[in-house]
């Protein structure tokens, strides 16, 4: 597996658990996850996916 796929890979499951806090944020359809837990799927995705991108530009 390439630099590139394991970024690209990164990216997409930084993205995915993002959208599962938002998810649970804005449309209280998972009352099993508690909204400390999709608070921190949301800033941590969205951190991950950020960095990710970012990594994904600066590799040749």
């Amino acid at each position: 597996m390439t630099e590139k796929n394991r970024i690209l890979l990164s990216s997409v499951s930084g993205l995915a658990l993002c959208i599962l806090g938002g998810y649970r944020i804005f449309t209280n359809n998972l009352e099993a996850m508690s909204i400390l837990v999709a608070y921190i799927f949301l800033i941590c995705g969205f951190i991950g996916f950020v960095s990710c991108v970012i990594k994904l530009f600066r590799t040749s």
